[in-house]
């Protein structure tokens, strides 16, 4: 993929690793959409230029999704690039944490970004192009305590990219994770881990993915930890 011309969205786009992901995409000359359910948050990165469109909504509802592309695709046109940044964390014990926060997690994480891709695939397929980036965690690959929501959620993450992958192998489309360890956000902020690094250092990461790595990249796991 080249940049120009194109256009991604970006779900959790309005903080953290989401708002940084958006303006790495724009000032590599993507035109972008920033999704996530705090309005004013959106317009904040849209208003420092970080992104061309703010669309508020949730990644869980069929409903949003389907706006959000839609919206989209009337203001900057089709849907190049996907990034699935949107995440909610609850820690607590297994056997103490609610059922209900177990599901919300799984909802927001998994679901959310199954919805997503699930929007964008057709159009990907049909234009023989797109690459889809889901923002998974080191927490894909190693058990931390009190996060089994989390964890949960993000190995399935990684698997339903490596499935995607292969589905859309010989479509011209590529799904890529990408892993990063303690990234300096409200979200690890709530955790006893301490900032290994920032969400622009992410970001790049992100950005490389989405843009400059080459085909062969599909179905990866890039780990930014050490």
């Amino acid at each position: 993929m080249t940049a120009a011309g194109r256009t991604a969205i970006v779900t959790g786009g309005g903080r953290g690793i989401g708002a940084a992901v958006a303006r790495a995409l724009t000032e590599r000359g993507l035109r972008v959409t920033v999704f996530a359910r705090t309005r004013t948050e959106l317009e904040r990165v849209v208003g420092e230029g970080g992104a061309a469109l703010a669309v508020a909504g949730d990644v869980r509802s069929e409903e949003d999704v389907a706006r959000l592309v839609r919206a989209h695709e009337e203001a900057l046109g089709p849907v190049d690039v996907l990034v699935n940044d949107a995440a909610i964390l609850e820690r607590g014990l297994a056997e103490a944490l609610p059922v209900r926060a177990w599901r919300d997690v799984l909802e927001v994480n998994l679901t959310g970004a199954y919805l997503c891709a699930r929007a964008v695939i057709p159009g990907m397929k049909a234009r023989r192009r797109g690459r889809i980036v889901n923002l998974a965690s080191i927490s894909a690959t190693l058990g931390t305590p009190e996060g089994s929501a989390y964890n949960a959620s993000k190995w399935g993450l990684v698997g339903l990219t490596k499935c995607l992958a292969e589905e859309l192998r010989d479509h011209g489309v590529q799904c890529v994770a990408v892993s990063p360890g303690s990234t300096d956000t409200e979200l690890l902020a709530r955790t006893p881990f301490p900032p290994r690094m920032t969400p622009a250092d992410v970001a790049r990461v992100v950005a490389w993915a989405a843009v400059e790595a080459p085909d062969a990249i599909t179905g990866a796991n890039l780990e930014v930890y050490g």
